[in-house]
């Protein structure tokens, strides 16, 4: 492979950029196989050793699944487990919920001191702004405020971003997300809120103030969801 002249990322570092690049280029689809390891290394002119610790860094970033027998696969983030793996609202059981999400405002405008200070976005960056309230069996159960980085998706159209999922959106425009960040407090709901989750205004719920980075590290979306949840409906974490 070709090396930038005195380059101080180890070729491993720079072997993982080639990779994500060619998966955010669509070269390698969502679903789709890489070439093995010693294909890899013989194209790139690197040792196997070093594609090995390349595409280990890309499976801890969730950019593929590497299956014994099977080989290497780019993840499809759209999928139902992996689109939710932000999510830490379960069931009784401890599974991931797939809520249904009700589109109720979306507005374009350019993000406020706040958004600007969460996002790490510059005075005049484009922002979408959505409020969506979701169930799960037909019961309302959050309320949530998004604010999303419409400015670091490739050529966003006119009609989007919609009722998108984060997951789903980023892989359309060859965005992967790599983290999350969500602190969790409490807090009572304005009237209008309440209302929607079917609540007081004096009721305390759940507040999941989130922040999704790219697997670059950079912030795409800001979420604050408001959670009335009940026996059925859970937030879990899980610690390893």
């Amino acid at each position: 492979m070709t090396q930038r002249k005195f380059s101080v990322e180890p070729l491993y570092v720079q072997v993982r950029n080639l990779l994500a690049q060619r998966i955010a280029d669509g070269i390698w689809p969502p679903g789709g196989m890489l070439p093995n390891e010693i294909e890899l290394a013989r194209e790139l002119g690197v040792s196997s050793g070093t594609v090995r610790k390349a595409l280990d860094t890309l499976e801890s970033e969730r950019l593929v699944v590497r299956r014994q027998g099977r080989g290497t696969s780019v993840v499809d983030q759209a999928s139902g487990e992996v689109a939710a793996r932000f999510s830490n609202i379960r069931d009784r059981s401890g599974a991931r919920i797939i809520s249904e999400a009700e589109l109720i405002e979306q507005t374009a405008a350019t993000a406020n001191e706040v958004e600007r200070q969460r996002l790490d976005l510059k005075a005049d960056d484009p922002i979408v702004r959505t409020v969506r309230l979701r169930r799960y069996k037909g019961r309302p159960f959050m309320h949530e405020a998004s604010v999303l980085a419409v400015g670091r998706f490739r050529e966003m159209g006119e009609d989007e971003p919609g009722n998108y999922r984060i997951s789903a959106l980023a892989q359309r425009h060859g965005i992967h997300l790599g983290r999350a960040v969500e602190h969790v407090t409490v807090a009572s709901p304005e009237a209008g809120i309440a209302k929607l989750l079917g609540v007081t205004p004096s009721t305390w719920l759940l507040k999941l103030d989130r922040i999704v980075h790219t697997s670059g590290d950079g912030p795409v979306e800001w979420r604050v969801g408001l959670c009335a949840l009940d026996e059925n409906v859970v937030y879990l974490a899980e610690m390893t």
